[in-house]
């Protein structure tokens, strides 16, 4: 269950306080009244609130003096603004001050409610930051001694130190697995934290889709060289010039490849292609494998921390980041990422970028 936003609203006019109950009472708000500013310093020092609405100008200690305070000691706080009309410099002294936006009065219905659900969402995504900032600095921290675990385990598996009897060798290959995995969350959570693509509107380089994006991730050494011996056939055309970043694309291509491995059958082919339509290029990426269900497709596979789980695949981990991360970057590019997969069979994942 989404845990509740505890706000605070000060006002000295019961008439407010009663207008605002009525309106968001039916969200999923957590909602405390007082009526001056003296008595809402006092709740804020014994209960944390992460919106506080206030009056400026009440008896005694004003809004601002609560603004200043909240300011001060408790800078997590969300701060909004009641004011009348004789009171909008003041208003416009509170932005400044640090105060999120201000209510005028009288309000509407939804004047109220748009200032709070904004209030609501910018709390979200800087939380949301702030935690991806965390997980990439820890998967900094980690994703050299995974490495270092996973090629030791890669000589010991591949016999350079002896040869493994079948216990010795369904052991290391354990321990492949959770390399694996380990090394596809540290990638997907260092790629969110770079992927500051939502303040993206266009972008102005204009790149070879295949000697820029492409072959650079087909070159990688683990997904030429992969213990899966698939081997990657590519089908290009000369050329393809797009519009984008190159390191944002780059992410969508290695996901696609890394899952295609993955998931794929071993010693069979992974072909990557890349086409032309009349407005776009298209890339797909095709393997033989479980393939993926119809449901899945158009009900979950797409999704944030979204992870599938159907047989053929035990023991095959993932961050269920992936594929969420390739639609963020390909739709911000204006163009589609689509899957085509018949079970038991061949899927194919294909993303489009504008010409």
């Amino acid at each position: 269950m989404k845990r509740k936003i505890k706000i605070l609203i000060i006002d000295d006019e019961s008439i407010i306080i009663k207008s605002c109950l009525r309106i968001l009472r039916n969200d999923n708000y957590d909602i405390d009244t007082v009526y001056s500013g003296d008595e809402g310093l006092k709740l804020t020092a014994r209960k944390d609130y992460d919106i506080v609405i206030t009056d400026i100008k009440m008896p005694g200690v004003s809004g601002m003096d609560v603004l200043a305070s909240l300011r001060k000691n408790k800078p997590e706080v969300t701060v909004i603004i009641f004011t009348g009309f004789a009171t909008v410099e003041n208003a416009r002294e509170a932005l400044k001050m640090g105060a999120f936006d201000y209510i005028p009065k009288p309000f509407t219905k939804e004047e109220l409610k748009s200032v709070v659900e904004n209030a609501v969402k910018l709390r979200e995504k800087q939380t949301d930051a702030g935690m991806l900032d965390l997980m990439a600095i820890v998967s900094h921290e980690i994703k050299s001694p995974v490495s270092i675990v996973h090629t030791t385990a890669e000589t010991l598996y591949k016999g350079y130190f002896g040869k493994l009897d079948t216990e010795q060798q369904k052991t290391i290959e354990k321990i492949l697995r959770n390399c694996q995995y380990l090394e596809d969350i540290i990638r997907n959570y260092i790629d969110l934290s770079k992927m500051d693509i939502d303040s993206i509107e266009t972008f102005s380089h204009k790149i070879d889709l295949v000697d820029d994006v492409i072959q650079p991730v087909l070159d990688i050494p683990e997904n030429k060289d992969n213990l899966k011996k698939m081997i990657l056939t590519a089908d290009f055309i000369d050329k393809p010039l797009v519009y984008g970043d190159p390191n944002l694309l780059k992410i969508v291509a290695s996901n696609l490849v890394n899952n295609a491995i993955k998931y794929g059958t071993p010693e069979t082919p992974i072909t990557i292609r890349v086409n032309e339509s009349k407005n776009d290029y298209i890339v797909s990426i095709s393997n033989h494998g479980v393939g993926i269900s119809k449901a899945d497709i158009e009900k979950r596979l797409f999704g944030k921390f979204s992870r599938l789980k159907q047989k053929g695949t035990e023991g095959v981990k993932g961050s269920g980041l992936g594929l969420y991360i390739c639609k963020k970057i390909v739709e911000r590019h204006r163009g589609r990422i689509w899957v085509e997969s018949e079970p038991g069979k061949i899927t194919t994942f294909y993303f489009s970028i504008p010409k």
